[in-house]
């Protein structure tokens, strides 16, 4: 994606498009889509990228079949509004889309079954970084290259984050744009309170890093007085990835074990470091709780001081951002996940928003068709513009906010750091989600040195385990 531009379809942002099913069944359930319409303005602009469209697809059927826990279409939520993505597909094809519901917990065994049973859907997402490889060595996705040029300028920027979805020469996931998975949320106010120094600022001038957030950390931690510096489920990753190399990556095509690298060595001394000193809300104490029992719990209040999740947990409506202060009133603000001082660049822990054509799907050039949607939206400057009005007019951002998320995305399409550990196995990303927890563990925190020793030859294992089905697969 180009560094003068990262644009973002213009209606939602990943989570708030994320609802889950209560219903755990998978059989085609054709969504009730809500007749939402677009303001005038927006559907000009959507008209207008439907007309500048080049090379259409004479489609046997407008219908797709999603399948997923959330549906990806418009629903009565007032701040739930239709994408230009949806919008475009509607126009350009009058195309629908159909919701084939499963659960989180049972999405990829729902699909296996409907694959081996000749009732495929049509696209799944990659955004959770869990599809692949294994649905690929599984035979539950199938390479996009048959249904999308990738050589073509609409998809020329994005292919360096495509490549890493490879298996042989073949691609495996339609990556729409690159998403940063976490930000470091923080309340104005609280610092201002405490003395501290705006971490917007900080960033600005090159000082927001691992040192200078640990310092406010080891400050601001007062058990007696109910006050941790963290809190929440992502701490431990996003400092983690911060370091600029995954535990599980991806060169040339193979699964890389990078357990021994120095700088995740060092980024896990420092979270070592800050465990022992007791800076995170102790959830272990509260059956394994957050704060107040809900996201972003203890902001407001000043008892928090970072609360490090994805940007999705700010990009809704104002009555789900309150935990963290009055968005409007300027109190709320984020910044990357900090480096080390002396990193080479600003690593921005990273995922794709993208998606996968199901193996056997009934109608993959549909497919193909809402992706090369998806792009038209994410490229076009008009669209980008009201993703930035919606969130100020419709979810009191800032022009600071607004600003930062420019950089962050930006930063993300520059300098990302994908983790395939979810997309290998089951097993994989227990034993490796247990490595990376290890040293912030509240109950029996570890030496990084310690961590590696247990876990260094099983993650071999599974990864050279897993190559030979990738090999296989091919």
């Amino acid at each position: 994606m180009n560094n003068a531009k990262r644009i973002l379809t213009f209606a939602l942002a990943v989570c708030s498009l994320s609802a889950f099913a209560s219903c755990g069944s998978s059989s085609d359930s054709s969504s009730k889509v809500v007749d939402k319409k677009l303001k005038e303005d927006q559907q000009q602009i959507v008209q207008r990228l439907a007309d500048d469209m080049k090379d259409v697809r004479d489609l046997k059927s407008n219908e797709i079949k999603w399948f997923s826990h959330w549906d990806i279409n418009p629903t009565e939520a007032e701040d739930k509004e239709i994408g230009a993505d949806l919008a475009l597909f509607k126009t350009k094809y009058n195309g629908k889309i159909n919701w084939v519901q499963t659960t989180w917990e049972t999405k990829f065994d729902d699909l296996a079954a409907l694959v081996m049973s000749n009732d495929s859907p049509d696209f799944i997402g990659a955004d959770d970084m869990d599809v692949f490889p294994k649905g690929a060595i599984k035979s539950m996705i199938e390479p996009i290259d048959d249904y999308i040029d990738l050589s073509k300028p609409l998809w020329t920027d994005i292919k360096g984050a495509t490549d890493q979805f490879m298996l042989g020469d073949k691609h495996y996931v339609s990556v729409i744009r690159t998403d940063p998975a976490y930000v470091f949320v923080y309340n104005k106010q609280t610092m201002e309170d405490n003395g501290y120094d705006d971490p917007a600022e900080l960033f600005k001038e090159g000082k927001w890093n691992w040192d200078t957030f640990t310092e406010m950390c080891l400050d601001f931690t007062d058990a007696e007085s109910d006050k941790y510096a963290l809190d929440g489920w992502y701490y431990e990753k996003a400092l983690q990835q911060s370091s600029g190399v995954p535990l599980i990556g991806i060169t040339d095509g193979k699964l890389v074990n990078n357990i021994s690298d120095p700088m995740i060595a060092k980024a896990q001394n420092m979270m070592y470091d800050l465990q022992k000193n007791n800076v995170v809300y102790p959830k272990h104490e509260n059956n394994w709780k957050l704060r107040g029992d809900a996201e972003g719990s203890g902001m407001a209040t000043g008892l928090t001081l970072f609360y490090p999740i994805g940007l999705w947990a700010l990009e809704n409506a104002p009555s789900t951002t309150v935990n963290y202060g009055d968005v409007s009133k300027g109190e709320v603000m984020f910044v990357p996940v900090p480096c080390s001082a002396d990193s080479d660049k600003q690593y921005i822990p990273s995922r794709v928003h993208g998606f996968s054509i199901v193996k056997n799907a009934q109608n993959p050039e549909g497919v193909a068709a809402f992706l090369e949607c998806c792009r038209y939206a994410e490229l076009d400057e008009a669209a980008h513009q009201i993703t930035l009005d919606q969130y100020k007019d419709d979810y009191g951002w800032t022009d600071e906010m607004l600003e930062m998320r420019e950089t962050i995305y930006d930063l993300s399409a520059q300098n990302p750091v994908f983790d395939f550990e979810q997309g290998v196995s089951a097993d994989l990303n227990s034993i490796c989600d247990t490595a990376i927890r290890g040293t912030m563990n509240p109950q029996e925190s570890k030496s990084w040195s310690q961590v590696v020793q247990e876990n260094e030859k099983a993650i071999d294992y599974l990864i050279d385990e897993a190559m030979t089905s990738m090999k296989e697969a091919k």
